[in-house]
This record gives C-alpha cells, structure tokens and sequence, in this order.
C-alpha cells in the first residue's frame, strides 16, 4: 500500500515547502504546475481561447475527460487544448494503471486511482451502471473476478454490503494508517473556509474547506472514522454520491471528508459539514488521531 512522507505529499500536490510554514493549496493554486499533474472534467468542459468567460471556445471535452494541467491564472487552469475554469475541474495525481492487482482474501479499502470508475450490476463493460465513484473516491473490495485487462473487483459499502463491479484497473489499495503521537489540532475559520494543521502549536499546512452542514464554533473531538464507502447526498445531484472517501466523524454528528464532486473549495456547498480535497482528507485522516481537536471559530 501506498504511503507519503509529508514531503512526498506536498510535492504530490504540486507546492514547495517553504520555511516552517506550508501553504497547501489542494486546487493548485500555484503559478506553474511541475508537468504531469491532470485534471477531471467534472461535467461537459468547454475550452477557450484566453482564461476569461468572454473568449471564444476552441472546444467542448466530455465528463470525465482527463486534461494535463501546466499552469494557473487566477480562476483558470492552462492546458495544451486553451483555458478552462478551475472550479469545473478535479485535479488528479498522475494516473497510472495497475499492472497487477490485489486478490482479495478478505476485504480491503481501496481507492478510485483513473478518473472514474464505473460501479456496474455485472461483470461487463455493458452491463446497467449502478453508480460511479470519482477520482480519490474510497470503497471496500470485497469479491474478485478474473477477467480482461485485470479482472473486476466487488465493490462494497461501509459495511462490506457489495454494491456492483468495477474493472480494478480503476483502483489501487490505500494506506489507512493513523498517527497516534503528536500535539496535531485542526483548525477551521468558518468564516473564511479555510483550515490550518496545527503540530505543537505550530502552523504546518493551511488549506481552504467547504462548509456544508452548519458547524457552530467550538472545540470538537474526533469521535470515529472510517476510510470510505459511505454515501452522502448534494444539492443537484439527483443520486446518491457513493465512496465518499476519508471520513472523521467529530462533535454532534458532523465529518470532515474528501469530495471528488466539486472544486469549489473556499466557498458554501451542500453535503458533509467539512469538505476538502481527497487527497488532503487522506493526509488529515492518519495525521489526526484520538487525541487530536478539531476547533471551530
């Protein structure tokens, strides 16, 4: 399974360490992108001309088209086909398709490394689709089937209840590993949408949020976790959002996950109560433990 230094993290997203204080910016927000960093579209991309909403459309690329991203200007994301707008696309990691997958003996926690991946009735590529889980998505594997490329694993729910199949090629196991030493709290300015990682009262990353379900200021503990699998429901989104990935459950009832729906990150949404990027969340998942506080101002 895969693991990241807190280097190794940062350079994954793009942003160089500087001093004692990080500044994460999960949707890129950096002059230049180092090449080899992608995008989602998120729904049907139109591409123009120059980074303003005025310019002329070069072209329009389908849902879940997979662009390289070279640079950022304010709102807009560079790529070789022109401009696109930043909030209508998900930044990705670099993806890579497994040359070998894991056989499950008993379920394990994986997560969605392609753009997407379609969760299917069947065991064929034409089958009826049940759902489909974004870029950074997490979901239980709890059967396997050979099959051309790779086989199809059994996805599951939370609770290890199997869901559909999907090619495994989408997906490669993750690492659910929680830090338990530390003096790490997090804090979230409701008012800004924006958190800060806090390791012995030192500020080592800060990041903008979301905020869905209303969180009222106070000082919360984490109450439990699990990797993925749950489902959650957004405003406009007429289905379920299954493999909500990185979930901590704190205070009365509310979480902190990834979401691989949106790039809004900074602004109101509807959904769980903190929302930031997957690959932060997985990040804030192992360095958050039992002891740790989330506190709201």
């Amino acid at each position: 399974m895969e693991t990241y230094s807190r280097r190794q993290f940062m350079k994954l997203s793009g942003i160089a360490i500087a001093a004692s204080q990080i500044n994460f910016l999960p949707d890129f927000n950096a002059t230049v992108i180092e090449n080899g960093y992608q995008g989602r579209a998120l729904a049907a991309l139109p591409v123009y001309a120059a980074p303003r909403s005025g310019a002329a459309i070069l072209t329009t690329l389908w849902p879940d088209s997979v662009i390289t991203i070279s640079a950022v200007e304010d709102n807009w994301y560079q790529a070789a086909q022109g401009y696109v707008q930043r909030e209508r696309v998900q930044p990705m990691t670099p993806y890579l398709p497994q040359t070998s997958v894991q056989i499950p003996e008993s379920a394990f926690w994986a997560e969605v490394s392609g753009a997407i991946a379609p969760i299917r009735q069947s065991c064929a590529a034409d089958a009826a689709l049940v759902t489909r889980i974004g870029h950074g998505g997490v979901a239980q594997i709890v059967d396997y089937l050979p099959g051309e490329p790779n086989g199809w694993y059994g996805v599951g729910d939370e609770h290890s209840n199997l869901i559909g199949w999907s090619q495994a090629i989408y997906w490669r196991p993750t690492d659910h590993t929680i830090e338990e030493t530390g003096d790490n709290h997090l804090e979230i300015n409701l008012a800004t949408q924006h958190l800060s990682a806090r390791e012995n009262g030192d500020i080592i990353l800060q990041a903008p949020c979301s905020i869905g379900r209303s969180v009222n200021p106070g000082s919360y503990t984490v109450e439990d976790r699990k990797p993925g699998g749950k489902s959650a429901y957004v405003e406009n989104i007429p289905d379920a959002i299954h493999g909500v990935p990185w979930n901590i459950n704190f205070g009365d009832g509310h979480n902190l996950t990834g979401a691989y729906w949106h790039n809004r990150f900074g602004r109101w949404t509807t959904g769980p109560s903190i929302q930031v990027t997957p690959l932060l969340a997985h990040w804030l998942y192992g360095w958050l433990h039992s002891a740790s506080r989330i506190v709201a101002i």
